[in-house]
């Protein structure tokens, strides 16, 4: 039992490392149920996927290219979702279509996600 003790009580067990996990969040904006489930290991998303109803599909999909290109470089944490964010707007750019993805609901998107993590 001591053994054990010691080994959780160590810095490295508890600051040091980050055991991997599941996250699964969901949300509903006026504009779109999203559904987005991440793969966290050692405090970097490992996978992740984002499942939605949204009207413009470009949107997700950007979200998970960059996701799919994005895994094992993104954070878990406020810098990470706005890299995420960022990358998604950049694939976004130069469709006058997708302005209200880029400029409403990728802020709203952001926003939340940061607050929920």
């Amino acid at each position: 039992l001591m053994q054990i003790y010691e080994r959780y009580s160590e810095w490295e067990w508890r600051f040091g490392k980050s055991p991997s996990f599941s996250h699964s969040l969901e949300h509903k904006f006026g504009w779109a149920l999203v559904d987005v489930q991440l793969e966290v290991a050692n405090g970097v998303v490992a996978r992740g996927r984002v499942y939605s109803d949204c009207l413009l599909p470009s949107l997700i999909d950007a979200l998970n290219d960059e996701l799919a290109a994005g895994a094992g470089s993104l954070t878990y944490d406020s810098r990470g979702v706005a890299d995420l964010c960022s990358r998604a707007r950049a694939r976004l750019e130069g469709e006058a279509s997708l302005q209200v993805a880029r400029d409403c609901y990728l802020p709203e998107l952001q926003e939340w996600l940061t607050a929920a993590l």
